[in-house]
């Protein structure tokens, strides 16, 4: 049996729609659904437990020179949790000027928490806005000061920024 061409071309036609639908069937039998996985970030805060802290000692003497420590009355000043930070602290307010010389941050509950900031259980000089690594716990601030005048240590703000 001959077939005429009107004939054929339908016998094409129907042959591609056929293959389209299969081809179709077969990609949608295939791939049914997307399903797009979110990032997990790290769970990690740094909190502060007081604002303002408390100075300790809360007096120093005209032309002094020392330390005095930050922190909270029944806490540390600032607390670190579920894993390592890297922030900045900024220093605000004019900055940090004298009479004080350097700040610091020491592990709160540390063996050496008294004495020179630098030689306190885990001590580390805050430099303004350079970015530090600090690892899980709780930390007290640590300022020196030197040969204090009669408006005695003037207040400061240490803002932090991840």
């Amino acid at each position: 049996m001959r077939m005429n061409r009107r004939n054929r071309t339908i016998v094409a036609l129907a042959t591609f729609l056929v293959a389209v639908s299969v081809g179709v069937g077969t990609a949608i039998a295939v791939t049914l659904f997307y399903h797009h996985m979110p990032a997990v970030s790290v769970a990690q805060t740094m909190t502060p437990n007081c604002d303002p802290p408390t100075a300790n000692p809360a007096t120093v003497t005209i032309g002094s020179s020392g330390q005095v420590t930050f922190l909270c009355p029944s806490a540390s000043a600032i607390t670190v949790a579920g894993s390592s930070i890297t922030a900045k602290p900024i220093f605000l307010d004019q900055g940090f000027r004298a009479p004080y010389t350097s700040l610091w941050i020491f592990h709160a509950g540390g063996s050496v928490v008294t004495g020179n900031c630098s030689a306190r259980t885990g001590a580390v000089q805050l430099q303004n806005n350079t970015l530090m690594t600090l690892p899980t716990g709780d930390y007290n601030y640590c300022a020196e000061y030197v040969d204090v005048g009669t408006a005695g240590l003037r207040p400061f703000i240490c803002r932090w920024e991840a």
